[in-house]
């Protein structure tokens, strides 16, 4: 799989991803009303590639994504419409499909910290056993069952370790404190996830790469925010000096 990970990254190992999947949980939100609008919007940029939801693909214009890379997001886990939000995420893609819809990698979510660690470790550890017998690279996305707990550095470190143990080819998660322990306890490369709209991004995102962090999988602090071009410019300096 090491060939198919690099296909994904840069051939310095970075990799910046815009992250417009988040209407899957909660439908409309501002700055992704119009989600082929919000892709296009910044496709002139140096961003690398998007994390979309399977409905999105077939309506990409192959002629404006073509030089990008596109991470399909494969794991659903309820709405915020529900009373209750699972700790349990079920994979909705298959293999095949993803390479139907023309994904160069899916996303996973992985949920731990619950009553339902087992299961959400055994779906995400056969999935990516499908996925690579058709050499499609997998990201875990790695979730607290109490969101809340999503910055919690022995969480994030430990989780993101999990992970990498189960056969990830990226892992995706949050930031926490002491961002270095995390990157030098997961063999394979971390992705940064953004989170809310943060003010100090930028911050952010220098403390991680000086860490070690592979790269970063924002959404709302690009999609929200006023001049995404900007923000892209800015932190793929961060990113790659």
């Amino acid at each position: 799989m090491e060939r198919n990970r690099t296909t994904l990254t840069r051939e310095d190992g970075t990799l910046f991803l815009a992250a417009f999947d988040h209407p899957q949980i909660y439908g409309v939100m501002n700055g992704l009303e119009d989600p082929l609008a919000a892709i296009l919007k910044i496709i002139d940029t140096d961003i690398d590639g998007y994390i979309l939801n399977p409905g999105i693909f077939p309506l990409l214009d192959a002629a404006a994504v073509r030089s990008k890379k596109l991470v399909l997001r494969a794991s659903l886990g309820g709405t915020m419409m529900g009373t209750t939000f699972s700790d349990h995420h079920s994979i909705m893609v298959s293999p095949q499909q993803a390479l139907d819809l023309g994904a160069d990698a899916v996303l996973i979510m992985m949920v731990l910290g619950g009553s339902s660690d087992k299961e959400s470790m055994t779906d995400v550890a056969c999935a990516i056993e499908g996925f690579h017998r058709l050499s499609v690279p997998v990201m875990v996305e790695v979730l607290h069952a109490d969101y809340t707990q999503n910055n919690d550095p022995s969480f994030i470190r430990n989780g993101a370790r999990i992970a990498a143990e189960l056969g990830a080819d990226f892992v995706k998660a949050f930031y926490c404190e002491d961002f270095d322990l995390v990157i030098t306890g997961c063999p394979v490369p971390v992705v940064l996830a953004g989170g809310p709209k943060e003010a100090n991004v930028l911050d952010i995102a220098r403390t991680v790469v000086s860490a070690g962090a592979a790269g970063f999988a924002f959404g709302r602090n690009l999609f929200q925010h006023e001049d995404p071009c900007s923000v892209v410019t800015s932190l793929c300096q961060v990113l790659r000096g």
